[in-house]
């Protein structure tokens, strides 16, 4: 049935489509448009994307950042063995410190509540889940309801 109207509804809409008459273009569409390409052509080379550089200066760039990338890693890794950069680091690690005693601290709450739902009962632990979800069903339902009573058309 749902098949027979789909074919009849396409029938009917292409119809009506080969009524309509040709669009016909503004006439200074083809001027417009070619005054842009234009523009783009004349752009400086410096302006356009890189792949319509001249050969040699997208060379040269691609040397110039190999060499830019080559030197940042080099630093990094004198600056990793100097006593100055160990200085940073520790007072960097100073510095957040504190989220490494509040993951201590979450980590020893989450093993005590993995050793406490060990030792309940299973059948009192699916009828908790089922409540949870049964909880969570009932928000997702109200909150819709509440959201399209609160835009509702009046």
């Amino acid at each position: 049935m749902n098949l027979d109207y789909e074919k009849t509804l396409e029938a009917e809409i292409d119809r009506e489509l080969k009524t309509l008459p040709e669009i016909s273009a503004p006439g200074t569409l083809i001027s417009r448009v070619m005054a842009r390409i234009e523009l783009r052509a004349a752009l400086p080379w410096f302006r356009r994307a890189w792949d319509t550089w001249p050969g040699p200066l997208q060379g040269v760039f691609l040397v110039a950042m190999l060499a830019l990338f080559g030197g940042l890693c080099f630093g990094g890794w004198e600056a990793s063995h100097t006593a100055t950069f160990g200085l940073a680091v520790h007072k960097i690690g100073g510095w957040f410190s504190g989220f490494g005693a509040l993951y201590s601290a979450l980590n020893a709450l989450a093993g005590a509540i993995f050793a406490m739902i060990k030792q309940i009962n299973s059948a009192i632990l699916i009828g908790f889940l089922f409540a949870a979800g049964l909880g969570y069903a009932i928000f997702l339902g109200l909150g819709t309801m509440y959201v399209r009573l609160a835009f509702a058309k009046r």
